[in-house]
């Protein structure tokens, strides 16, 4: 079994974005059975779930709310430490995964979702550092 199928719904939330691709999808945010880290599945994939530590979900939730563009280096279940590319796109916010020309995502968000998003990540940031300190939310 992989660590992308262990599956803990203590905290799990849904954002709707657009996969420039093919069009309107959800994606998720998990938290992981430890409770240490959160998956980020866009368009709820395992394909396309990474994993984020504390660290990376702060990184990541500034360069949402400042509208930046960045790379946070991630883990991945089956390819290692993949690219987690974070981009303005148009109005909105994008999320990127690109393993080859043919194995690729890139979601969307508009200012709202993007909210969404950041909270979303903020909730789960609050599960992992309450889960060190010995309790939880």
């Amino acid at each position: 079994m992989s660590a992308h199928s262990r599956r803990s719904f203590t905290y799990y939330r849904r954002v709707t974005g657009e996969d420039l691709t093919t069009g309107h999808c959800t994606s998720q945010v998990e938290l992981t059975e430890d409770r240490r880290l959160l998956y980020l599945r866009l368009a709820s994939t395992a394909r396309f779930a990474v994993l984020l530590d504390a660290a990376a979900i702060g990184e990541l939730i500034a360069a949402l709310r400042a509208r930046d563009t960045g790379v946070l280096d991630v883990p991945h279940a089956e390819r290692g430490t993949v690219a987690l590319r974070i981009a303005p796109h148009r109005s909105r916010m994008s999320l990127g995964l690109f393993f080859t020309e043919e194995e690729n995502i890139q979601i969307a968000f508009t200012a709202e979702q993007t909210e969404e998003l950041i909270g979303h990540l903020a909730g789960g940031h609050e599960w992992i550092v309450g889960a060190r300190g010995g309790g939880g939310p």
